[in-house]
């Protein structure tokens, strides 16, 4: 099978033919033996680029014909991988600039710079022959534009202090949003008029950190500048029809006016009425903060992408980083994207793509999608997957490498490229190194053979077949209070090693769809599902309710995360909770207990003892790295002060701690730390002064509080910290020197300001639901109120880890449909599989191994060693796309030797008859090659004569003297080349003359049922070709009502004559 050159020449003229309904054109074979042809890329005319729906899925049009979306990603495309990725035939290209990221060349007022983009697309355009570029433009706002607008910068609720952190401008800015949006109209003018103009197919629009429009320095709580106000006094007249009584009403505020709104600070943001909630009719106003501070950021990411459809009149995609699934579970929740919604709905948009997951990459793990990707699909939107994995060759200090071999390597680039032809979706290959990454023959090999059935996917079809939703309330998150986000804790979990809410349910043996809220109450979720589940629905409004309480009939189940309903328009509701759920419910929280005295210190300490011995303190790291000096100008108050002296060269320095024995901080209560600091020598560039709370029994991972500052030496300053605690008994705090400087501290106080809430739960499986499983699952995330399934009528699946163990997962049979409580998270794979099977939900693997699939795909990667067995919904045709073997045509279940990591790729098709293998004989045996020698299976040979050879080393060849009236030397085999009955085909090939036939003789091709013989023929095509002539060939035709038509090449009265490069389609 020459694959290779199938994948290189024939991708192009095979989707357009397939997409027309037509035979190819006779061009089809044009270039065989070529490195590689772009046959889309011209300088003639520019190419049209679009997102349409092709076999059932969002799909990336070029010149009106689907093209399989798979991207190298670089800073720079390097001269090896510009090249490792010309040879696998991609034609896509993204990039940015290694120093600057690519911005617009803004360099001042009224003034603009293009020297970058221009040397980065001629960059492009040296190192990629052909293809398209989509070049990542970053439209953060210059220094020089920072000083000049300082109103219209991001401010916080929390003062940074002289904490060295970037500046960027709000997004709410209307003059950063005019003025940058000039200059990017300038841009995209400048490059579609400039010489690689034909072949940009788009623009990538980066805002904000990192580019992923998400705000600076979120630790800090912004965005309290003018701008945004300004932006949130609009959304309120909108929301409120201008009103300022309603604004009056709905704020519980007689005083309060549009122009006299103040953002919320740092106390109301975290405010809370019960557990972790705030009231939602009583926190009206922070509500309403919180959607207009997310609703600015798709408001500018419309402004902008407008602009690039506008200048390029629609002839350039628009690409954007957004609509995240929360995952940052340490951060502040003004960190994610929540206006996932709005950006869904844009028509200026196209493609959306972020990075997979981060905490879940590794071999064995899942490599999520972090996104709705069905939801996107919805509305039209193409979801493209960041695959920046790092291979075992990648080296520090780049952060997330876990492969150490190539298997391991091969294996996740393999698991990146599953998830994307099981979602339809698209993916670019991203070496942050710009050519180290992939520095190895076997990626160049890889890359070719997952670009080859890339080209193949768009010839069966895309669409899901999941029988699971996985409704999520992106917006829920706005009612909680407290420090961290929740939400990102529910689907990523607190910390690498956990169980994770969207890593169960990879693992869990059937794929899910992912939808927002929203796309359920506009109706657009499809009814078919048979298991929904709701991991963050504690907080709906009325029409949210009545959109689930549709679904509750059908026999479907309905899964249930923490605290489901809880948080309504009008309060917090028990009542609600157990309407929506149908339990009856125990509400769980904390123990009442007085609040502690915020006038009275867990501890103070000022050092004048002269030593550490009698304090709660130590000399940090070792026991020696910091000192209680008396020297002076460098003490602080009274006669002593601990110092911290550290060269820039040393890069974390710890030199004083708390003693946990001494100073116990209770887990989950937060405190707040108070001392006075001063620096003796300043930190260098990028280097700063740090404090964090750290357990030594979870480490790094579960640190809080961690603040940094990089005040200038001489003065006396105050620091001030509040943090919340995880569940962890054994915290102590840390002051520390990053990368250099010397600075001393004293006067520390240590106040607890709120009690613990309520401790996560840990619960076990219900052991006679789940023989064998003896973990201990939850434990890890703090939530409350808890609801806990009590009185009857329902089956328990998990009970708390207590002394009198209550229930914690709990399924209820109620009328038409089953409701399933999972109190508390996560809800692990075994119990996703129990109920995916009791629903009768198609199940693929009963282990815990990573699994996507999709009408089509079959993708698993292996969480561990062993044997795995897949099985399939119905029986069907199955093709393993790593050993090239068609398992069957009638296949139910398949099995496969596995080590941890490795991915198994399969298609519920046969590549064999649906253009996906070009049958080359270059094993020099009928044996491997799906055809036999014609009839009686000798006729014909394989010959590896040169002047017989089509291509390659090896062809099928006949040859009979001119008395022989019919000579049939070479057959296809029916048991694997299974065409149906009543479908059409075409068959292409390449033909060498080797002697003519005799008089009135012929070459000839033909399909022909076995069992009823020459009636039955069809596609019946003669020709003679003078000798030596090497031909492509291309025969359409219908078959008849018959299952065993094979194909038949042969002789009429005599002559020679090769074959080769057979490729079977089936046009549907």
């Amino acid at each position: 099978m020459k694959r290779r050159t199938f994948l290189g020449v024939m991708a192009a003229p095979l989707l357009i033919a397939l997409v027309d309904g037509n035979a190819r054109p006779a061009s089809a074979f044009a270039g065989i033996g070529a490195a590689s042809v772009h046959p889309l890329t011209t300088t003639a005319a520019r190419s049209t680029f679009r997102v349409g729906t092709h076999r059932g899925a969002p799909c990336l049009f070029v010149d009106d014909a689907p093209r399989f979306p798979m991207y190298l990603f670089e800073q720079e495309v390097s001269v090896a991988d510009g090249q490792t990725f010309t040879d696998a035939g991609v034609e896509f290209y993204s990039f940015i600039e290694k120093d600057t990221y690519l911005d617009l060349g803004w360099t001042g007022a009224g003034t603009q710079n293009f020297t970058v983009i221009d040397r980065v697309m001629q960059t492009f355009e040296d190192h990629v022959p052909s293809g398209y570029a989509m070049p990542r433009v970053h439209l953060w706002a210059p220094d020089w534009w920072l000083d000049a607008h300082p109103d219209d910068l991001v401010d916080y609720a929390i003062d940074p202090g002289t904490a060295d952190i970037p500046r960027d401008a709000s997004f709410a800015s209307a003059t950063w949003r005019t003025e940058a949006g000039a200059k990017l109209r300038t841009m995209v003018r400048h490059i579609l008029d400039g010489p690689q103009g034909d072949r940009t197919m788009g623009i990538t629009l980066a805002g904000g950190l990192y580019g992923e429009w998400l705000c600076y320095n979120a630790e800090y709580l912004p965005d309290t500048s003018e701008p945004m106000r300004t932006a949130w006094i609009g959304h309120l007249k909108a929301k409120y029809a201008n009103s300022v009584a309603q604004l009056r009403a709905a704020w519980g505020d007689p005083a309060v006016t549009f122009d006299t709104v103040v953002i919320p600070g740092t106390g109301e943001r975290r405010e809370t009425a019960n557990g972790l909630f705030r009231n939602p009719a009583a926190s009206r106003r922070v509500l309403d903060y919180y959607e207009s501070h997310h609703r600015v950021v798709v408001e500018a990411i419309d402004h902008f992408a407008s602009i690039v459809k506008d200048e390029s009149d629609g002839t350039l995609l628009t690409s954007v980083l957004y609509g995240y699934t929360p995952d940052q579970g340490y951060m502040p929740q003004e960190q994610h994207h929540r206006a996932v919604a709005a950006l869904h709905r844009l028509d200026s948009v196209d493609l959306v793509t972020s990075p997979h997951s981060y905490y879940r990459r590794a071999p064995g793990d899942d490599g999520a999608y972090r996104t709705y990707t069905e939801s996107l699909a919805l509305h039209g939107k193409l979801f493209i997957d960041e695959a920046d994995d790092r291979t075992h060759l990648a080296t520090s200090p780049i952060l997330f490498i876990y492969a150490t071999t190539m298997a391991e390597s091969l294996g996740i680039i393999r698991r990146a490229f599953g998830q994307a032809v099981t979602h339809a979706t698209g993916m670019w290959y991203m070496d942050h190194s710009s050519g180290l990454w992939y520095a190895d023959p076997a990626f160049g090999a890889e890359f070719a053979n997952l670009k080859h059935w890339g080209d193949y996917s768009m010839n069966v079809s895309r669409a899901r077949s999941s029988e699971v939703a996985v409704i999520s309330v992106p917006t829920a998150e706005l009612v909680l209070g407290g420090e961290t986000d929740t939400t990102a804790k529910l689907y990523e979990g607190p910390s690498l090693g956990s169980r994770q809410g969207i890593g169960e349910l990879s693992r869990a043996g059937a794929p899910f769809d992912r939808f927002t809220i929203d796309d359920l109450v506009d109706g657009l979720v499809p009814t078919h599902y048979k298991v929904y589940v709701f991991p963050d629905a504690f907080r709906l409004n009325a029409a949210q309710r009545v959109a689930i309480t549709a679904l509750k009939s059908g026999g479907r189940t309905l899964v249930w995360g923490w605290a489901p309903g809880y948080a309504g328009d009008s309060g917090l509701s028990k009542a609600d909770v157990e309407a929506l759920t149908g339990f009856s419910l125990t509400q769980v929280n904390a123990p009442a207990a007085s609040p502690p005295d915020p006038s009275t210190p867990l501890d103070s300490e000022d050092f004048e003892s002269g030593s550490f011995a009698g304090t709660g303190y130590s000399a940090g790291a070792g026991g020696a790295t910091g000192t209680i000096i008396a020297t002076a100008g460098e003490v602080i108050g009274g006669t002593r002060s601990v110092k911290g002296s550290a060269p820039a060269s040393t890069d974390w320095h710890e030199y004083l701690y708390t003693k946990a024995a001494s100073i116990p901080l209770e887990a989950n209560a937060t405190y707040r730390v108070k001392f006075r600091g001063r620096t003796i020598t300043a930190p260098g560039a990028g280097a700063y002064f740090y404090f964090v709370a750290r357990t030594g029994t979870g480490g790094v991972p579960q640190d809080v509080g961690s603040n940094q500052w990089s005040d200038a030496p001489g003065s006396v300053y105050t620091k001030e910290f509040e943090f919340t605690l995880k569940n962890y008994s054994d915290y102590y705090l840390i002051w520390g020197i990053h990368d250099g400087g010397a600075i001393t501290v004293d006067d520390i106080t240590i106040t607890k300001v709120k009690n613990a809430g309520l401790a996560p739960m840990s619960y076990h499986l219900d052991s006679a639901a789940f023989p064998g499983v003896t973990e201990t699952f939850g434990g890890e995330i703090a939530l409350e109120p808890l609801f806990l399934p009590s009185g009857s009528g329902f089956t328990t699946l998990a009970r708390s880890a207590e002394s009198t163990p209550r229930p914690v997962i709990a399924r209820k049979t109620l009328t038409g449909w089953t409701s399933v409580l999972a109190s508390t998270p996560p809800i692990p794979s075994p119990v996703l599989r129990k109920l995916y099977s009791d629903a009768g939900v198609h199940v693929y693997t009963g282990g815990d191994d990573n699994l996507e699939a999709n009408a089509a795909w079959i993708s698993l990667h292996a969480k561990t060693a062993g044997t795995k067995t897949v099985t399939l919904p119905t029986a069907g045709p199955l093709y393993d796309t790593g050993s090239e073997t068609l398992l069957g045509l009638s296949t139910t279940t398949a099995t496969f030797t596995m080590a941890k990591g490795d991915t198994v790729l399969l298609t519920r098709s046969n590549p064999l008859v649906t253009g996906g293998v070009v049958f080359g004989f270059e094993t020099g045996s009928f044996a491997t090659s799906h055809f036999t020698g014609g009839f009686g299976g000798s006729y014909g040979t394989i010959t590896s004569t040169p002047s017989q050879v089509v291509s390659g080393s090896h062809s099928a060849y006949g040859a009979a003297p001119a008395t022989t009236d019919w000579y049939e030397f070479l057959y296809s085999n029916p048991a694997t080349i299974a065409l149906s009955p009543d479908t059409s085909y075409t068959v292409e090939f390449v033909t060498k003359t080797g002697a003519l036939p005799g008089s009135g003789g012929h070459f000839y091709f033909l399909a022909r049922s076995q069992a009823t013989g020459a009636p039955s023929d069809r596609g019946v095509t003669s020709w003679t070709d003078p000798v030596g002539t090497v031909q492509k060939r291309s025969v359409t035709f219908t078959t008849g009502n018959h299952t065993d038509y094979r194909l038949i090449w042969g002789l009429h009265n005599g002559g020679a004559l090769s074959v080769d490069d057979i490729l079977i389609s089936r046009n549907d």
